[in-house]
């Protein structure tokens, strides 16, 4: 029993043994379960969080390395290399194809390349399923399965009778082979529904093609059922509006077919017709029938083919003979003859040509209407024009009258003070002397004694002068006595002589008087004693120079009276003489003018001034002015006389001959500066004006009239003249006359040109009296005329130089000449450079760019430059003109590139380094070529053109705008290289003296502050700007320019990059750099940029430092990034630092 129940004892004991070791070994399982259950949930979410990390990576513009350019518009989706080469062998094998950092798909449009992107980083696609069509073609070409399979499955839940068909075509577009069978078994199941729903009558009539292919399909299928039926109805809902369409297509299909089988074979029997009618039954290809491609063969044919046909369907098997009774419903519909169509086809003409009738009359009666209701609000205007035109001219006749009486009482004041002065200094300048003496007051007591001895010796000097002076008076008397029968102009050129030459001898000894008083001065001891004796003898030296004075005008003017006297009684018989010597004048200058006109003046000595003289003499002598205008145009240039030619123009107004040489002879003069300034003191742009107004017609007057004023205008107050005068609108009728007149044209551009050079208020006068026109006319209508050509680039170049006049250009198709002149004349150094101006000048404008760019006007800017390096002007308007064209336009400065543009640039600027010009606009040129343009830096750092950019810099410290363009350029040309090499070549340092240098000059400090942002991508340039102090202007741009956004977000742009350096942090603080950040985006709180900026800024600045995150709290920064953060959503840059910056804070 013991034994027994020992066993039974141990026999439980294992048991329980047993079952607890179960439960254990169950509840390990169990436990293990629940860990790789947890495993799995902490995989997901790791697996979640880094998708949400790389999904937030998505259009990040500065971590990304590569772009895809969508559409025609070419929208950029910035990306990143690695994450498109691991999920696609697409862009794997694209990028060894493709060197660039970028790809082009232009047949897709960002919406639906974007999405799909987008799934790489965060593994999640949603779609337009409408436009699927077009998502599975990129992703089909992309070669991603997940997307096609993705697709298919989302549009199969979709299926329904209405969309069933636009699905199933479409699928067949894209080839989706699942697709497409899952649509044609819903098709099968739910043929009755889909054709009597009311879309499929929709379908019959805009998709026409399709349904013969839907039709095709039900023939082809022989399991299907109620065939027949089903064609039937098709056919019935057909017939009620294309009745013979689809006879025409059995027609069609059957000459094709057979016109092949004729061409194989062509002895085979007319019994090989019901092969060809199997073929045609076995193909599948009816959804490729063309209405347009029916070949109009004769009924005759066709019914031939019928009788063939019919006597074929006999020797068909029953298998054969269902998808032949198809064919045979189709062909049992009335044929009719080719006539009753064409009477259908003229009937359909007719009713056209009724509504075309009808349309043209209704639109000539709105024509008349409108014209009717403009005519109306015209004359109203006109009417509203004209009475504040009366009052505006009786308000400025007001202002007119008002300001001449001003004008009068200050001429007259003038005119008085004149004369005041001109008696002081007629009466001996005693105030000089009086000078002299007032400093001699102010010095102590002199050695006297001396200086009496020689001032009462210079005094001695001075009364002897005086004396020899009566002698010579008495000498002149005696000549006036013998010369009494000479000629009045001698005697008064004798008298004028010895007048000047005693006023000359006066002046001589009061110099040597004033000399002798300077070195007394010096000679004279400083002493502190008898003052009152030095007043006496100073009071005694003037009341001596008095007694002189009166002593010498005493004795002169009785004599000057005599002289006088004796003048008048030789004029009284001179006037005899010079009466008789009018005829022997008019005589001589004729005979003059008539030699000079036989090309004989080498052989005459012409005696100018005699001529000038006779002209004066005889100002009212028609013929003699004349003819003095005539010989003066021949030789004013070595003899240059102004005032006569002017009076007789004057004096002559209606003297065609006398008017012509006027304006011939100042056109000749006015090539001298100092002549263009004195035609206009003496008024002589008013009669030149005055005789183009008068003699509209006389084709020599507009001539010169013409090149006198352009010759004229090169001086800048001439040009305002001209304008104030209305002589603007003379030169642009005369060109509008004479269009076959090469010189008017010629002289009528140059004209126009200078007279716009640097004048706003003439270019738009120009544009207002409608002068643009005819430069451009000129310039079409001579294109072999050099000179034309010339003049037209410079005048349309003058003229461009405002906003309204170039958009004129363009209007006026002004661009196309100037382009054709430079490559018709490449080597005329003078229409290259104009050219070059005149396009910088009109690229200013969006529509221009394009327009240059169109007309291939790029490619001769850059081969003037090329080929004239040497020319200073050339170089200059060049890079001007490449700069304009490139700025704010992509495809311009890819065309710059690719037409290896930017090569003459950096030479320019290397070839001329002192030339402030060319450092300039080849700063300007290069910063627009290669802004958000990557190839174009790449391209000008391997020509070395960072190089002259700093130079120019440092060369020309004060010049502010070759300062501003060379921080705009080093800003747009820093990319990854660039930027090492701009710190090898020490640029950093030119840009921050620009920005201390200028502290008030705002666009310094936006390109400065952008620069040393783009810089500051590399950490040793961030090092190299703290080192050179460079955090500290940018801080003050920010503070001095609160109210400027750009240099507001270029600033949060700098600091943000500047401080992913730990030093750099601690350094922003201590500059308070933090402050201007946050003020900034509290300021501009709806501008996208800066709170992007602003964000990571903040974020990079509070990053491991915890002096930095205090004051960022205590400056309320945390606030302004969660309303940045709320406020823009969709702002992928703004949610990814903004959340980083709050989780650092």
């Amino acid at each position: 029993m013991n034994l027994n129940q020992n066993q039974n004892q141990n026999q439980n004991q294992n048991q329980n043994q047993n079952q607890n070791q179960n439960q254990n070994q169950n509840q390990n399982q169990n436990q293990n379960q629940r860990i790789q259950s947890k495993i799995k949930k902490f995989n997901k979410f790791l697996i979640n969080q880094a998708n949400k990390q790389i999904g937030l990576m998505f259009g990040n513009k500065k971590t990304s390395d590569f772009q895809i350019y969508c559409g025609k518009d070419k929208i950029s989706i910035p990306c990143h290399k690695s994450i498109l080469e691991a999920r696609s062998k697409y862009f794997m094998i694209n990028r060894r194809e493709n060197k660039f950092n970028s790809i082009y798909f232009n047949n897709f449009s960002s919406e639906i390349v974007k999405p799909i992107i987008k799934f790489f980083y965060n593994g999640k696609f949603k779609f337009d399923k409408q436009k699927f069509d077009e998502y599975f073609k990129f992703a089909n070409q992309i070669k991603l399965k997940e997307i096609k399979i993705k697709i298919e499955l989302e549009i199969q839940s979709i299926f329904n009778i209405e969309n069933i068909l636009e699905i199933y075509f479409k699928s067949q577009q894209i080839n989706s082979k699942n697709l497409s069978q899952n649509c044609e078994k819903f098709i099968f199941q739910n043929i009755q529904f889909i054709i009597s729903n009311p879309n499929f009558d929709k379908y019959l009539n805009q998709n026409q093609n399709q349904i013969y292919n839907f039709i095709g399909l039900i023939s082809l299928n022989q399991n299907f059922p109620n065939q027949l039926q089903i064609i039937q109805q098709i056919e019935q809902k057909w017939n009620q509006n294309n009745q013979k369409k689809l006879i025409k297509l059995i027609k069609f299909e059957i000459d094709q077919k057979e016109n092949q089988i004729e061409n194989q074979n062509e002895n085979q029997n007319e019994n090989s017709f019901s092969t060809l009618l199997n073929q045609i039954l076995q193909t599948k290809s009816i959804n490729q029938f063309q209405i347009q491609q029916i070949k109009n063969k004769s009924i005759s044919q066709f019914q031939n083919k019928i009788v063939l046909l019919n006597s074929n369907i006999q020797e068909f098997d029953e298998k054969e003979f269902q998808p032949l009774q198809r064919n045979q419903i189709l062909l049992d519909f009335q044929i009719n003859d080719k006539q009753k169509e064409n009477e259908k086809l003229e009937k359909i003409k007719k009713e056209i040509q009724e509504i075309q009738k009808e349309y043209k009359k209704w639109k000539k009666e709105i024509k008349e209407k409108f014209q009717k209701l403009i005519q109306n609000e015209n004359e109203k205007m006109k009417k509203e024009d004209l009475q504040q035109f009366n009052i505006r001219i009786i308000n400025l006749k007001d202002l007119f009258e008002q300001n001449r009486k001003q004008d009068l009482e200050n001429f007259q004041k003038e005119i008085e003070e004149i004369q005041n002065k001109f008696k002081e200094i007629k009466n001996i300048n005693l105030e000089e002397i009086d000078k002299k003496y007032q400093e001699l007051i102010n010095f102590p007591k002199l050695k006297i004694e001396k200086d009496l001895k020689l001032f009462e010796e210079t005094i001695q000097q001075f009364k002897n002068e005086f004396e020899k002076r009566k002698e010579e008076i008495e000498e002149f008397k005696q000549l006036i006595q013998q010369n009494k029968n000479e000629n009045e102009n001698e005697n008064l050129e004798k008298i004028d002589k010895i007048i000047q030459e005693i006023k000359n001898k006066i002046k001589f000894q009061k110099n040597k008087y004033l000399e002798i008083i300077e070195k007394k001065i010096q000679e004279i001891e400083i002493k502190n004693e008898n003052l009152n004796e030095i007043e006496k003898i100073i009071q005694e030296i003037k009341n001596e120079i008095e007694k002189i004075k009166n002593e010498f005008y005493s004795k002169i003017d009785p004599q000057i009276k005599n002289i006088q006297n004796q003048n008048q009684n030789q004029n009284q018989k001179s006037k005899i003489k010079i009466l008789q010597s009018i005829e022997k004048t008019t005589n001589f200058l004729q005979d003059l003018s008539n030699k000079i006109q036989q090309n004989n003046q080498k052989l005459i000595e012409i005696d100018v001034p005699f001529i000038i003289e006779c002209m004066n003499n005889f100002p009212t002598n028609e013929i003699i002015q004349e003819n003095g205008c005539f010989i003066l145009q021949k030789f004013a240039k070595e003899n240059e006389r102004i005032e006569p030619i002017i009076k007789s123009m004057n004096n002559f107004p209606n003297n065609e001959n006398i008017q012509k040489y006027g304006c011939l002879a100042l056109g000749i003069i006015a090539f001298n500066n100092e002549n263009q300034i004195e035609i206009n003191n003496l008024k002589g742009i008013e009669p030149i004006i005055k005789s183009m107004n008068n003699f509209p017609n006389n084709e020599d007057i507009q001539k010169y009239g013409c090149r006198a004023l352009g010759i004229i205008a090169n001086n800048n107050e001439n040009k305002i003249e001209i304008n104030n005068l209305k002589g603007i609108e003379p030169i642009i009728k005369s060109m509008n006359n004479f269009p076959n007149n090469e010189n008017i044209q010629k002289y009528g551009c140059r004209a126009l040109g200078n007279i716009a050079n640097n004048n706003n208020e003439n270019k738009i006068e120009i544009n207002n009296l409608k002068g643009i026109e005819p430069i451009i006319k000129s310039m079409n209508n001579f294109p072999n005329n050099e000179n034309i050509q010339y003049y037209g680039c410079l005048a349309l170049g003058n003229i461009a130089n405002n906003k309204k006049n170039r958009i004129e250009i363009n209007n006026l198709k002004g661009i196309k000449p100037i382009i054709k002149s430079m490559n018709n004349f490449p080597n005329n150094e003078n229409i290259q450079k104009y050219g070059c101006f005149a396009l910088g000048n009109i690229a200013n404008n969006n529509e221009n760019k394009i327009k240059i760019n169109n007309l291939k006007g790029i490619e001769p800017i850059i081969k003037s430059m090329n080929n004239f390096p040497n020319n200073q002007n050339i170089q200059y308007y060049g890079c001007f003109a490449l700069g304009s064209i490139a700025a704010y336009n992509n495809e311009n400065k890819i065309k710059i590139n690719n037409l290896k543009g930017i090569e003459p640039i950096i030479k320019s600027m290397n070839n001329f380094p002192n030339n402030q010009n060319i450092q300039y606009y080849g700063c300007f040129a290069l910063g627009s070529i290669a802004a958000y343009n990557n190839e174009n830096r790449i391209e000008i750092n391997n020509l070395k053109g960072i190089e002259p950019i700093i130079k120019s810099m440092n060369n020309f410290p004060n010049n502010q705008n070759i300062q501003n363009q060379g921080c705009r350029a080093l800003g747009n040309i820093a990319n990854k290289e660039n930027r090492i090499e701009i710190n090898n070549l020490k640029g950093i340092e030119p840009i921050i003296k620009s920005m201390n240098n200028f502290p008030n000059n705002q666009n310094i400090q936006e390109n400065g502050c952008l620069a040393l942002g783009n810089i500051a991508y590399n950490n040793e340039n961030r090092i190299e700007i703290n080192n050179l102090k460079g955090i500290e202007p940018i801080i003050k741009s920010m503070n001095n320019f609160p109210n400027n956004q750009n240099i507001q977000k270029n600033g949060c742009f700098a600091l943000g990059n500047i401080a992913y350096n730990n030093e750099n942090l601690i350094e922003i603080n201590n500059l308070k750099g933090i402050e201007p950040i946050i003020k900034s985006m509290y300021n501009f709180p709806n501008n996208q940029n800066i709170q992007e900026n602003g964000c990571e800024a903040l974020r990079n600045i509070a990053f491991n430092n915890k002096e930095n995150r205090r004051e960022i709290k205590r400056l309320k920064g945390i606030q302004l990034i969660k309303i940045a953060i709320k406020k823009f959503p969709n702002n992928q840059d703004i949610q990814y630092y903004g959340k980083l910056a709050l989780k650092n804070l």
